[in-house]
């Protein structure tokens, strides 16, 4: 797409009532999800948890390294990219998901109907193109997008958790911490962590999601840095890098 052409979304609620009232049922949508789905693992940092943000995430992944470092262990992280997530979410998948967590039928009913009638255009210098509706994916910078989402990847979460994988704290799973759509895998061994790799795009795969090899990365440990055996995802090899962005 050229440069100069700006995709813009058009939210039909937004055109049927005021903004006062738009963002007062926001939030009280939100809160309820909040209540009810919002759920996982201590590991799954979203957004819209109050209180929590990326540096929470980062302060967990330095304590789990710092940990195993002392006791003389080596920890290899590997920093996945979903390819364009947010934007990949199935609708219908999600709604479902959402039955599950027993979330009352009128809450899903309202996204329902919300996502239903989101449409978008592209504009091009002065040219628009025709309208067309969104069938997927969840709006980036919604208040509701990163609760809806974590529900959505939860089971990659679950299945991670249960795998016998990854690093434990006692028995705390710590193998595994996901702040919105950025995901890293902590394990001491480097077969277990392309199991654990194996296992996301498994589970990705369920919820038609796939991983951007180009813009994953593994960092190994310093018992491992003579020579190792290339980490792949679905065949293709994962960047080595000695510091991740």
């Amino acid at each position: 797409m050229n440069d100069n052409a700006i995709l813009i979304r058009i939210h039909a609620a937004s055109c049927r009532i005021g903004n006062d009232r738009k963002n007062r049922s926001l939030r009280y949508t939100e809160a309820k999800l909040n209540g009810l789905v919002y759920y996982t693992r201590p590991f799954s940092l979203g957004k819209s948890k109050k209180r929590v943000g990326c540096n929470h995430a980062l302060y967990a992944v330095q304590s789990v390294v710092r940990h195993f470092t002392n006791g003389n262990s080596t920890v290899n992280l590997c920093a996945l990219d979903m390819s364009k997530a947010f934007d990949r979410v199935n609708h219908y998948a999600l709604f479902i998901k959402l039955m599950d967590r027993n979330v009352p039928v009128a809450l899903i009913n309202i996204l329902i109907h919300w996502y239903g009638i989101c449409t978008a255009f592209v504009r091009w210098d002065s040219e628009f193109s025709d309208v067309i509706c969104l069938q997927c994916g969840v709006r980036q910078g919604g208040v509701l997008s990163p609760v809806l989402f974590t529900v959505y990847v939860n089971d990659v979460i679950m299945a991670l958790s249960v795998s016998g994988y990854g690093c434990y704290f006692h028995s705390l799973f710590v193998g595994c911490i996901m702040y919105a759509d950025d995901l890293l895998l902590l394990s001491l061994s480097l077969c277990d962590l392309q199991l654990m790799i194996d296992i996301c795009c498994d589970e990705l795969e369920k919820i038609d999601m796939s991983l951007n090899v180009s813009k994953s990365q593994v960092r190994i440990g310093k018992l491992h840095a003579r020579k190792v055996n290339s980490v792949v995802i679905n065949g293709s090899p994962v960047e080595f890098v000695a510091e991740m962005k």
